[in-house]
């Protein structure tokens, strides 16, 4: 049976936290407060993994995030084998929660039908959903193609008005209790919304004409207390303007935040999370995509600013080098958060020495200036850490809610921005094109009190 989700998801943690144990699917149960539900999972891996030869790409020279950081993997490598030896003598059993496993995981491959393939079919449904916002933001869809034509992308077709959303409507509704049944909202649906309570509702989406007794027919997700979601394509930031300046206003929202987090779809070998993002345009149309955010404009005065990295010694560039997305957003390199990924037994899930991948992603954090006329610069002594997670269903990263709260300015309230994201936190505010996909009941299972 899996772990309760009340529970806190850091298992094991050293007295100076440069060293944690986190249990992934627990860590996003327990920051989206669902108590009473289990986020299903895959199963735990057992055995470390060996690259078959076959399968291992040739080394491109001419490719500059072919190569892996070994500037940097020397340190990371000592601090990871220092890390897992303290928890292996602090740890006993598993070193994850037990788990409740996918009984359909996602199909792949080019003759899967989307209506054979949840994962799929809600991905061309969030398509759909975001396209009520984007299609009124008629300079956000010029410039997206614009930039995409002039970097030689291939032409992107835009939804039709057949595909158009304003064929669906939003049924809003407590998740339990009968008494606040009279606050239940039904309303056309649009892609951005704020849960201004301290509790989760639930949100069905169906086609209008579609009678409320047949919402099993729809889709249907949870919404986190006080939590706020944008859905849409990060690559259209006059969208995400737009909907972010009618949302503030309404519900008086903060519009500078304490901590943003971005998780990009950097370009990778294995293409494994395709999306409107990766793949079209490659790592130059990535970062100006990432410039175009503007980023800086919504930081607060010393506000937290963590990007995930992987091992290639480009992407690192373009986060922290002359010219990175550091410099432009005026954020200085304070500590670095090393991802590795383990067995249940504790053994890094590939060889650590292996040329080709490496067990482990970095979370670079920086903070941004405490005022406008102070330029930051990278602290002198990065502070490293280390975190042991066995991983989860593909690319899901653990929920670090509750090991960044310690540095926000007041840890019970702060405002925070999640880019990229694909679940829905308690508290904050979360951006993506699939920002809403581990809140779909889909990936959820009743709770042992529940059942």
């Amino acid at each position: 049976m899996a772990a309760t989700q009340g529970q806190s998801p850091i298992l094991y943690q050293s007295a100076d936290r440069e060293i944690t144990l986190i249990d992934i699917p627990t860590s996003i149960a327990t920051a989206q407060g669902r108590c009473d539900a289990i986020l299903l999972s895959t199963p735990p891996l057992e055995h470390p993994i060996h690259p078959k030869e076959e399968y291992r790409p040739k080394a491109n020279k001419s490719s500059p995030i072919s190569s892996v950081d070994t500037v940097h993997h020397a340190a990371y490598k000592s601090l990871i084998e220092q890390a897992l030896l303290d928890i292996s003598a602090h740890v006993v059993g598993p070193w994850c929660a037990p788990r409740g496993i996918l009984t359909q995981l996602p199909q792949h491959g080019k003759d899967v039908k989307e209506t054979e393939d949840p994962e799929k079919e809600l991905k061309r449904r969030f398509r759909e959903w975001a396209a009520c916002a984007e299609k009124t933001v008629d300079d956000a869809s010029f410039d997206f193609h614009t930039m995409m034509a002039s970097l030689g992308a291939p032409e992107v077709q835009p939804a039709t008005a057949g595909d158009l959303p304003q064929q669906w409507k939003a049924n809003y509704f407590p998740v339990s209790g009968d008494a606040a049944q009279s606050r239940e909202m039904v309303t056309d649906w649009t892609p951005a919304f704020h849960n201004a309570d301290d509790h989760p509702i639930s949100l069905s989406i169906t086609r209008n004409g579609v009678e409320k007794e047949h919402t099993v027919q729809g889709y249907h997700f949870t919404i986190p207390a006080r939590s706020t979601f944008f859905l849409g394509d990060c690559d259209h930031p006059d969208t995400f303007r737009s909907l972010f300046r009618t949302t503030t206003d309404e519900h008086n929202l903060p519009r500078h935040f304490d901590l943003v987090l971005l998780d990009p779809p950097w370009p990778n070998r294995s293409a494994k999370r395709k999306g409107a993002y990766e793949q079209i345009g490659g790592m130059p149309y990535l970062k100006k995509m990432l410039l175009k955010m503007d980023i800086d404009n919504y930081l607060e005065h010393n506000a937290l600013v963590g990007i995930w990295i992987t091992n290639k010694p480009a992407l690192r560039d373009h986060v922290l080098g002359p010219g990175g997305l550091f410099e432009m957003w005026n954020v200085g390199l304070v500590e670095e958060w090393v991802w590795v990924k383990t067995t249940t037994k504790g053994e890094p899930m590939f060889d650590i020495d292996d040329a080709m991948r490496k067990p482990y992603e970095v979370l670079i954090l920086g903070r941004a200036a405490p005022n406008a006329w102070t330029t930051m610069a990278h602290a002198p002594n990065v502070r490293r850490r280390v975190i042991a997670a066995v991983p989860d269903v593909h690319s899901r990263k653990p929920c670090l809610k509750e090991m960044l709260e310690p540095y926000m300015p007041d840890p019970t309230d702060y405002s925070a921005l999640e880019v990229f994201a694909r679940y829905l936190v308690a508290g904050w505010a979360s951006w993506g094109n699939e920002v809403l996909k581990y809140n779909s009941d889909v990936y959820w299972t009743k709770g042992i009190d529940e059942q």
